[in-house]
């Protein structure tokens, strides 16, 4: 089958680009536009996120200028049937929409959720500041399709005046929404833009557009009051088309009077101008008594088409879902598996899930040489060679330098840079045996907390798809969530460690500042970046550790913040740490304030994370105690510093010693136009620091943990070993919106990043809402395996990994085919000839395991190594011409196959040498004759002696040399003698030459 290509786009493979062509609108804007920003009359913008960079392309109101609604216009939709498609109940997305004049965005192609294909046609009007939605659903089945569409968003946020979207009236005349309401208005107090939403008629159902809309009812108090789903069911015969048409207001700022008279009006008398007859036709939510006369004439809209998406599988019979570093690596070393087959398997799911309309965009770049590491992998086994990482393939962060793929950075102004060199830690990964199998996507520059959106795509959630991926290292976490890697590479500054791993449900572990290096991985803050794995147990992150973070892998002399640290503070290896009474007899601190949002306050999720932990610790036999405040920040003041520590990082970044060139310096890079509008500086002024700067920076941080770590000793009645701090305070949101806030709530105070502890972070449970949520246990500096230990002790009380719903295991199309073929080094030979048989079996993925070969009744055996068998041929082939058969079995993976030869024995020609030892004779006294005899063939032959033409003797000979054989006695006279070799299965009759006897008389 054709094998996945670098996923970046300028070269895909056939394969890829089944799935690619259609869509790469999506992903190849205009190098200056970034989602697409409408201004209106209103003095205000509205941001719809269509096809341009970062692509979420679900057509949307990523925001409005000073409003607090987000993520509005969204829609979900569900097909009935009794198979249900994979992405059913989520976030439409991928119409390759493209913006035309006066505000208007047009699908360039349909999006296929099972039978089912949708458009969308969105239009700004600049001048009332109301924006459309045209959604179509055709039916491309042979049945009747019954589906559900979800139209909403968030009004707000929280349950606070000044952030909440209020209902204040609707259809009903009152603030209680209910299905009979065909429109709403919504204000937030304070000098915000209120908003008004026009649904139509035939509303069914309203559901929470945050949660599933189709599963979670929408509730009219509280904070999720802010997340209203307007619900149609429809029902569309084969071949047909039926279309929803909603409107989205926007007021002045701190009205909450116009904007209802305004949504009222048009409800009452919607404006269709946006559409032509023949789309109006198609409307189920409106009244369209006027056009019954138009719609009879009415024309099948010509729709753009879905693009062609080959349904995934795989010609890989082991199934890598769910599996953790130390299974697959189980699997290798009993020879169940090999590294290529693991990696083909990885490369068949990245094909199949990552790309597409709905995919969850985890991959910047694919490497082209993933299959030749696995190759070097699976040879150095068979060499001896072994490891926690030989032939696993993972994923890093494409701000990791790499060899054999472009570092980006996330931006397309860096899309061609080829460092030439690996990252220290990439570096020591592959020494490790690792498969580097591609670069994964982050937020530009690495500078978000909420969202992976780069210049190349913004990134979904690998469990949750409608919802971030989170922080810079979303990509990374997606990845490993929907077992597209085994594990990848990721970085913290603030929370990009952490909060992608809590959305994935995945374990990770930042160390204590300096325990490995970060040189050639691009910087955001000097001093603070930490670069780090995310797996899917502390086990696996252990591992990674090894290969990567102990004194013999990293403490890298060239890199400043690994050099100053005395390298005995690194421990040797780390899997020794697991034990899982590591938190027998442990004290552990949590700050109550920790786990309760101050922003959303009804939400829960930081309390139950609470509950689940406590039960957890008390039985691994720890105590849980409350603590109060946070360590005491070293005053700025005795550690100046001048210059901007984000600077020197990118100073020492473009410094390294590289075969690469860097295209850019420091100020030019960030006012790159190629850069997502937003991150473009129109005047970049910050320099690095200077010598004494850096130092006191340093200074500062060392200061920093003391004083944690006097904290720790001080915070309760007795010493804590460590503290805890949950992952998020409320649930996840959509992926769709601009705020962090509607992200999630992650104001937990959690202090890793600002003083540089040692935190693992692994997952303990799912929230009331069904979503994932993570602990954190932060510990004293140079504590880290002890941290660690911690967190294995915790997981194995509860192990809550989850595995996505959304990325199933492919199905299997079978056994790949395989060619053998067989040469003989002779095809023609004597009976006494060894023959030597090669059997080649061509495949991919490569056939290993027993090849045979029968040849007259009679097989032998040989083992495959790289596809190669080499056999000799039985001794005892007999005489004749044969036919040879070669025959690999097949395996799990590769089908068997035959080949076959000929193969001619031919008898030997015996040689055979006589003579007398004397010529003469006395009656009565026997003749010696010495007899040389090479026959040809194993064992004995039959030789006669003749005298004359009569046999006077018959003996049995073996290979001889100088053999004496006794002459019978003879009558006196002369006699003629000869041997005659007597011809056998394996060897012609020769004769001797004649032998003169004279016996006297």
């Amino acid at each position: 089958m054709p094998r996945v290509s670098p996923r970046r786009f300028v070269a895909t493979s056939v394969a890829a680009t089944l799935s690619f062509s259609a869509c790469l609108s999506a992903f190849a804007p205009p190098s200056a536009q970034a989602i697409t920003t409408v201004p209106t009359d209103l003095d205000t913008s509205i941001n719809i996120n269509d096809a341009r960079r970062p692509g979420l392309d679900t057509g949307s109101i990523r925001s409005i200028s000073n409003s607090r609604m987000e993520g509005f216009g969204n829609i979900f939709v569900h097909v009935d049937g009794t198979e249900a498609p994979r992405m059913n109940d989520q976030m439409v997305r991928g119409f390759g929409l493209t913006a035309g004049g006066s505000g208007t965005f047009d699908s360039t192609q349909s999006v296929r959720l099972g039978d089912v294909l949708m458009t969308r046609k969105v239009a700004v009007d600049a001048a009332t500041g109301t924006t459309s939605f045209f959604d179509t659903f055709t039916n491309t089945g042979t049945g009747t399709t019954t589906l559900a569409a979800s139209f909403g968003g968030s009004l707000g946020y929280g349950n606070a005046e000044t952030t909440a979207g209020t209902v204040a009236d609707s259809t009903t005349g009152d603030a209680v929404v209910d299905t009979a309401d065909t429109w709403i208005a919504a204000t937030t107090s304070g000098n915000y833009r209120p908003s008004g939403v026009v649904v139509g008629a035939g509303v069914d159902a309203l559901g929470n557009q945050q949660a599933n809309p189709f599963e979670v009812a929408y509730s009219p108090t509280g904070s999720q009051a802010n997340d209203i789903g307007f619900i149609h069911e429809l029902s569309v015969e084969p071949g047909e088309t039926t279309s929803l048409m909603r409107f989205v207001l926007t007021g002045e700022r701190g009205d909450s009077t116009q904007i209802v008279t305004d949504t009222a009006a048009l409800a009452a008398a919607p404006d269709f101008s946006a559409l032509s007859t023949d789309e109006i036709c198609t409307l189920e939510n409106w009244d369209l008594t006027d056009y019954v006369a138009d719609c009879a004439g009415a024309d099948p809209l010509d729709l753009p088409a879905a693009p062609i998406e080959v349904p995934g599988s795989t010609d890989i019979a082991y199934d890598v879902v769910g599996k953790t570093i130390a299974e697959l690596q189980a699997d290798l070393v009993a020879g169940t598996v090999t590294s290529v087959d693991i990696t083909q398997a990885y490369l068949d799911r990245i094909a199949a899930y990552d790309t597409g309309a709905y995919g969850f965009n985890s991959f910047i770049t694919v490497a082209e040489t993933a299959l030749a590491q696995a190759r070097e992998a699976d040879e150095a086994r068979t060499a001896g060679t072994t490891g926690d990482l030989l032939g696993i393939p993972m994923g890093v962060k494409d701000i990791y330098d790499t060899v054999d793929m472009p570092t980006t950075g996330g931006t397309r102004a860096l899309e061609e840079w080829e460092t030439g060199a690996d990252a220290w830690q990439v570096a020591k990964l592959r020494e490790a045996g690792a498969v580097i199998i591609g670069k994964t996507n982050l937020s530009e520059f690495a500078n978000s907390g909420s969202f992976s959106e780069s210049g190349y795509m913004q990134s979904w959630n690998g469990l949750f798809p409608s919802k971030s991926s989170f922080g810079s290292s979303g990509g990374s976490a997606t990845a490993v969530a929907a077992d597209l890697a085994a594990a990848t590479m990721g970085t913290q500054t603030g929370v990009s460690l952490y909060a992608p791993s809590t959305g994935a449900g995945l374990t990770t572990f930042r160390g204590t500042d300096g325990l490995t290096s970060t040189d050639g991985v691009m910087p955001l803050t000097w001093a603070t970046d930490y670069a780090g794995p995310m797996a899917k147990d502390v086990t696996d992150v252990a591992s990674i550790l090894d290969a990567t973070a102990s004194r013999s892998t990293g403490n890298n002399p060239d890199d400043l913040l690994t050099a100053r640290v005395d390298n005995d503070l690194r421990p040797e290896e780390w899997k020794s740490a697991l034990d899982e009474d590591s938190l027998a007899g442990k004290v552990i601190g949590y700050r109550p304030e920790s786990f309760q949002s101050t922003q959303v306050t009804d939400d829960d999720a930081g309390a139950t994370v609470l509950a689940q932990v406590t039960a957890a610790f008390e039985s691994a036999g720890a105590t849980l105690v409350p603590i109060t405040g946070s360590p005491t920040a070293p005053p700025s003041a005795d550690y100046p510093t001048e210059g901007n520590a984000g600077a020197e990082g990118w100073e020492r970044y473009i410094a390294i010693d590289r075969p690469g060139v860097f295209p850019y310096t420091t100020e030019e890079l960030f006012e790159n136009p190629l850069n997502l509008p937003y991150n473009v500086s129109s005047d970049y002024t910050r320099v690095p620091m200077d010598d004494t700067s850096a130092d006191n920076l340093l200074a500062r941080r060392d200061q920093y943990k003391l004083n944690a770590a006097e904290w720790m000793d001080t915070a309760a009645a007795t010493p804590v070993d460590a503290v805890i701090y949950p992952g998020f305070l409320t649930s996840m949101g959509n992926n769709d919106t601009s705020s962090a806030i509607h992200t999630a709530d992650r104001a937990s105070g959690v202090i890793t990043q600002s003083v540089g502890l040692p935190t693992v972070i692994l997952p303990v449970g799912l929230n009331t809402e069904g979503q994932t949520n993570n602990i954190q246990i932060v510990g004293r500096a140079w504590a880290d395996t002890d941290v660690l230990g911690m967190g294995y002790a915790l997981e194995q009380i509860v192990d809550a990994h989850v595995q996505s719903e959304y990325a199933p295991a492919l199905e299997w199309s079978g056994p790949a085919e395989s060619i053998t073929s067989l040469e003989l080094d002779e095809s023609s030979t004597t009976f006494r000839d060894r023959v030597s048989a090669t059997v080649t079996v061509a495949s991919d993925p490569g056939a290993s395991g027993k090849v045979s070969i029968e040849v007259a009744g009679t097989t032998v055996r040989g083992t495959l190594v790289d596809g190669v068998a080499t056999v000799l041929l039985p001794r005892k082939t007999p005489v004749g011409t044969h036919l040879v058969t070669a025959t690999f079995t097949g395996s799990d993976s590769v089908a068997g196959s035959e080949a076959t030869a000929t193969l001619k024995i031919t008898r030997t020609v015996p040689e055979i040498a006589a003579r007398l030892a004397s010529s003469t004779v006395d009656k009565g006294e026997r003749a010696t004759i010495r007899v040389t005899l090479d026959s040809g063939i194993p064992g004995r032959v039959t030789v006669l002696l003749y005298d004359t033409k009569s046999v006077v003797k018959s003996l049995e000979i073996g290979h001889q040399k100088n053999k004496k054989v006794k002459v019978p006695r003879l009558a006196p006279g002369r006699h003629v003698l000869r041997l005659l070799v007597v011809a056998g299965p394996g060897n012609e009759a020769e004769k001797s030459d004649k032998l003169v006897l004279k016996v006297r008389s």
